[in-house]
C-alpha cells in the first residue's frame, strides 16, 4: 500500500482447484505419451519418483480427460472475471522450504506442496514473476511472486520493479546493493501508440480489461501538465470523469496512466470510444505528448469539478 497499490481481497480456491488438476487431471496422460516408450524400453533411465508419477497417467480414460477440460474452461472463466477486478495477484512463493533430507523422504507431497501458489499458473494462462521480498541471517528468505492473465508481463514488470527497489535488499549472496532505479523508458516501442487514460480504464477500474482485450501494456503513471482540469460527469455507467485542456493558469496537474497500445488495436478502440470522450492529444509533466482521452467542453457545463483531488483515483477513493 506504500507504493499505491490498492488492497482487494479475493476468493482463492478456483485457482486452487485448477492447480489440483496438474497433477490429479489428464495432463499427467501428456506427460505419459510423450515418454511412455522411454518408460517401456528403459524405465531405469528415469528417476524413480518422476516415472511413478508419470505412470499415473497411464490409467486416466478419454472421459475422465473431457470432465477435467470442462471444469477447466468452468475455472479459466472464474479466473477472468477475477482479473476485471484486480491487476495482479501478490502471492508467497512457496508456502515453506524444507530440507533436502525432507523433500527426499516424501518427494511427492512436499513438492506438490511447495507449488501451492504457483502449480496452476500454466494451466489457466497466467504469467508471473517472483520477486525477493526478505532475506535474515540464520533463516530462511521469504518472496512474493505476482501474477497477472498471460501477455501482461510489461504489468508485473513495473510492479516489481518498484517492488524490488523498495525492499533495498542486496543482490544474491555477495551482498552487492542495489542500483539505482532506472527511469522507464520514455515511449513505447515497435510502433505501438502511448495512451494516457485518466478514468474508467485506470488499471483495477471498471473498463480497464478494455485495455487489455486492445493488447495493451501498462508503462507508467504520470501526472499531465498543468494545463487542464477534470470534471465528474453526470449520467455516465460506470462514472467516468472528463479531461478538459484549460489556459495554463487556471489548469491543474492531473494523474494519468500511460499504456502501450498496438497500432492496428489502437484504431479499433479509438473508434468505439462514445461521445463526449474523445481521444486527442494530451501533454504531460515532463513535456511529452502522447494521445489520450479529452471530453467536449459542452459536457462539462455543470459537471464537478474534481482537480482539487489530483485524478479519478483520489477522487473515487475520497467519495468511499
Amino acid at each position: 500500500m506504500g507504493l499505491g497499490a490498492g488492497i482487494e481481497e479475493i476468493d482463492i480456491e478456483p485457482f486452487y482447484e485448477a492447480a489440483r488438476l496438474l497433477y490429479e487431471g489428464p495432463w499427467v496422460a501428456e506427460r505419459y505419451a510423450a515418454v511412455r516408450s522411454l518408460i517401456a524400453s528403459s524405465p531405469e533411465s528415469m528417476h524413480p519418483v518422476t516415472r511413478e508419477i508419470i505412470l499415473g497417467g497411464a490409467r486416466i480414460s478419454a472421459v475422465d480427460a473431457f470432465d477435467a477440460f470442462y471444469e477447466l474452461e468452468g475455472l479459466r472463466r472464474v479466473a477472468h472475471e477475477t482479473f476485471e477486478h484486480i491487476d495482479a495477484l501478490a502471492l508467497p512463493t512457496a508456502p515453506t522450504l524444507y530440507t533436502v533430507a525432507q523433500v527426499l523422504a516424501d518427494p511427492i507431497q512436499l513438492n506438490s506442496r511447495l507449488g501451492t501458489y504457483t502449480n496452476f499458473v500454466n494451466l489457466l494462462d497466467l504469467c508471473g514473476l517472483a520477486v525477493p521480498a526478505a532475506l535474515h541471517d540464520g533463516r530462511t528468505p521469504f518472496g512474493i511472486t505476482l501474477l497477472a492473465p498471460g501477455g501482461q508481463d510489461g504489468v508485473l514488470a513495473a510492479i516489481g520493479r518498484r517492488f524490488h527497489a523498495d525492499t533495498a535488499l542486496p543482490l544474491g549472496a555477495l551482498g552487492w546493493p542495489q542500483p539505482a532505479l532506472a527511469p522507464l523508458a520514455p515511449a513505447p516501442g515497435n510502433g505501438a501508440v502511448a495512451l494516457a487514460v485518466v478514468g474508467a480504464h485506470l488499471s483495477g477500474m471498471p473498463l480497464n480489461h478494455e485495455l487489455r482485450s486492445h493488447l495493451a501494456q501498462f508503462v507508467e503513471t504520470i501526472a499531465t501538465a498543468t494545463d487542464y482540469r477534470l470534471y465528474a460527469l453526470a449520467g455516465t455507467t460506470p462514472p467516468k470523469p472528463g479531461l478538459l485542456r484549460v489556459a495554463r493558469d487556471r489548469g491543474a496537474a492531473i494523474e494519468v496512466e500511460v499504456w502501450a497500445m498496438p497500432a492496428e488495436p489502437f484504431g479499433r478502440f479509438v473508434a468505439a470510444v462514445p461521445p463526449p470522450l474523445s481521444i486527442g492529444s494530451i501533454k504531460l509533466a515532463d513535456g511529452r505528448m502522447v494521445k489520450g482521452f479529452l471530453v467536449e467542453a459542452e459536457a462539462v457545463n455543470g459537471a464537478q469539478d474534481i482537480s482539487d483531488f489530483g485524478g479519478w483515483r483520489g477522487f473515487v477513493e475520497r467519495a468511499k
